[in-house]
């Protein structure tokens, strides 16, 4: 209870010298050969300490997106303790990949392109999101153009939420399979001398030696991973086994806004940064800037290929005809007017904002009806909300939708009201099917809609201006008439595959001949 009374309320200004003195100490205990081994022993005792921290700096990590009069004094000791927390873990990790890097120089790792071919996508897993969604595509596209052999490697696919692109990419025949974690306990590869570096990094990246025994046995020419996680530990284990092109799928804005952050995660990306061979990919402008931004990067280092969707198997007429069997089986009236979103219900979303914002636009339009599609840690919180008397009755929960196309198609207008985004596929495909669509200023949220002929990019977070500004758009039934027309041309315009697939190989900057 002291040790973290002592973290909170200790000022940045004593946490810094003795962070310093432990390092100082550090260095001196690598110059000298006798004290090695304790440095080692201590070293591996620190990285345990700080994986443990690294639980409580993601758990906090959101803070960092508020302004510092919104917080609580609790939330501001708090993100005092997260800002000293991120500068002791980049610190860490900076020595551990500088270390890294010189073991593997000292190997003087050869890529000889004449061993390599082929393309390896990893990803964690084949669930139902966007990042998932966009690695389907960019594969069984690539496979169609007839560059092979292509499969798919994912950190895990044994249950059942993890396997929803799967059926995608079986009907393609593209080899898809979960990542052999027995290779690594190999008893042949126990002496080996990079296995032996790859054993030397913290117990946090020591995923990275799988991932290295896979590209060493398979030799792909080119490594495309998705997700930051999948990046980092991927990416300095196709460093080790001299993958010559490495390319990381950085998706929405940098970790450090998101729950799912790491705290090796800044430190890796720098080192990754300054290998040859590695490109950096992210699908939005502000995504990427976001990126530069947060590793010191120039600007422009980080190239943009925006998401790109099959519009030929998002049609609004099948999908608009099953609007009323939808509405009927959620009880929601056929006439009412329905304002809905599709979200993981998880703090980033802002959901619970979503639903004060519907409280007050049905305080204006009492017959309209609310939807929310998707599942997640706020539910219960959520359905909770919902039964309090300004919103009794309006708001229908779906859970989990396997098609959510469907769902989009049931509504009026699309609300998306996230305090971080990369570039939203909802967004996309609710203008595909003709819904206009309504989003907060975040991230490259705004760079999917056109505002004002599409949907609409709001400029506050306030609860009733933003009410305001819906039962404005809700009422003005020539403006929603003109924007469900304009929608689909846009995006199908804007975010076609075949666009997609062409800036994608163009990164790629490799001949089809030479993945052979």
């Amino acid at each position: 209870m002291l040790r973290k009374i002592a973290r909170r309320l200790l000022p940045e200004n004593i946490r810094r010298p003795i962070a310093a003195f432990y390092y100082r100490l550090y260095a001196s205990g690598k110059r000298s050969r006798h004290l090695l081994p304790i440095w080692e022993m201590a070293s591996g005792k620190c990285s345990q300490f700080l994986l443990l921290s690294g639980e409580k700096v993601a758990a906090h990590i959101h803070l960092l997106d508020y302004d510092r009069r919104e917080l609580t004094i609790v939330q501001y000791l708090q993100r005092m303790f997260l800002t000293s927390s991120l500068a002791i873990h980049d610190r860490y990790y900076r020595f551990c990949f500088s270390r890294y890097g010189k073991a593997l120089n000292r190997l003087s790792l050869e890529k000889n392109s004449r061993y390599h071919s082929g393309i390896i996508f990893m990803i964690g897993t084949l669930g139902p999101g966007g990042a998932e969604r966009q690695a389907t595509l960019t594969l069984t596209g690539l496979a169609k153009r007839g560059i092979r052999p292509v499969r798919m490697i994912c950190h895990f696919l044994h249950h059942e939420g993890q396997c929803f692109f799967l059926p995608f990419l079986e009907s393609a025949g593209i080899p898809a399979e979960e990542l052999d974690r027995t290779l690594s306990n190999d008893r042949n590869n126990q002496g080996e001398p990079l296995g032996m570096i790859m054993k030397s990094l913290p117990p946090s990246l020591q995923d990275a030696c799988d991932y290295r025994y896979l590209f060493s046995a398979e030799r792909p020419k080119l490594v495309h991973l998705w997700m930051d996680e999948i990046n980092i530990k991927g990416g300095i284990a196709a460093v080790a086994a001299g993958i010559p092109r490495i390319v990381l799928g950085l998706r929405s804005l940098p970790p450090q806004h998101f729950s799912l952050y790491k705290p090796y995660m800044r430190e890796g990306y720098c080192w990754l940064a300054k290998q040859p061979g590695v490109v950096m990919l992210n699908n939005s402008v502000a995504g990427a800037r976001a990126y530069e931004k947060w590793l010191g990067l120039p600007r422009g280092v980080i190239r943009v290929v925006t998401n790109g969707f099959d519009f030929d198997k998002i049609l609004p007429a099948k999908y608009h005809e099953q609007r009323k069997g939808y509405r009927a089986r959620h009880h929601i009236p056929a006439e009412a007017q329905l304002l809905g979103t599709v979200i993981r219900l998880s703090e980033e979303k802002r959901p619970l904002l979503w639903l004060e914002i519907a409280a007050s636009i049905r305080h204006q339009l009492p017959d309209i009806h609310f939807l929310i599609a998707g599942d997640g840690p706020l539910r219960a919180m959520l359905e909770k909300r919902a039964h309090q008397t300004d919103l009794r009755g309006s708001i229908h929960f779906t859970g989990y939708e396997k098609d959510a196309h469907t769902a989009i198609a049931a509504m009026d207008m699309f609300l998306l009201t996230s305090r971080a985004e990369g570039l939203p596929n909802v967004l996309i495909e609710a203008q595909a099917l003709g819904v206009p669509a309504v989003t907060t200023r975040v991230g490259g949220a705004p760079e999917a809609i056109q505002h004002g002929k599409t949907g609409w990019v709001l400029e506050e977070d306030d609860c009733q201006r933003i009410a305001n500004v819906m039962v404005k758009l809700l009422q003005d039934q020539e403006w929603l008439a003109h924007a469900r027309q304009n929608a689909s041309a846009f995006v199908r315009k804007t975010f076609g595959l075949e666009r997609m697939l062409d800036d994608t190989l163009a990164a790629y900057d490799i001949d089809r001949e030479e993945l052979w």
